[in-house]
């Protein structure tokens, strides 16, 4: 039987990759801190790029997953092709992409503060949303975060057959 991931281990895999991701995201930031969109695109690129081509590979894991002896399948324990990794990474990116936009509109327009205190209560409402992306896996069977029940992906334990 499949043992399904805890959310402890698949953070913990999450925060490996984070560092392992440390270099090419401060060399971004470094080259692209004037640009605050493009930083944030490139970083996304960056990011969705290293999570699809692990996710899809042959481990089906990430460094950081294979480190704590976990991979991401399809509910119906078939391999993640390129399309859905790709699919299921951008949608991880969607709410702080949205994020950075209302960030850079409220610095853009600054004098006008009915539209500013507008921002600002969407900024509120997509950080709630992103909480809520990944608290869902707390509630669910299957410990799912939102993108994994969008795309129909579960982690779990051990390494593939």
């Amino acid at each position: 039987m499949t043992e399904i991931a805890s959310i402890k281990r698949r953070f913990c895999a999450y925060l490996i990759d984070v560092a392992i991701l440390l270099i090419p995201t401060l060399l971004i930031i470094l080259l692209l801190e004037d640009s605050p969109l493009i930083l944030h695109l490139s970083y996304m690129c960056v990011n969705c790029s290293y999570f699809t081509y692990f996710i899809s590979s042959k481990a089906q894991a990430t460094p950081g997953q294979q480190l704590l002896n976990i991979y991401t399948i399809n509910l119906d324990n078939s391999k993640i092709d390129l399309n859905l990794a790709f699919d299921r990474s951008t949608s991880q990116f969607f709410l702080p992409l949205l994020n950075s936009v209302a960030v850079i509109l409220t610095e853009f327009l600054q004098d006008q503060e009915v539209l500013v205190n507008v921002l600002s209560a969407l900024k509120v409402m997509i950080v709630l949303l992103t909480l809520c992306w990944y608290l869902v896996a707390c509630f669910s069977k299957k410990k799912q975060t939102y993108h994994d029940m969008l795309f129909n992906t579960v982690v779990i334990k051990g390494t593939i057959k």
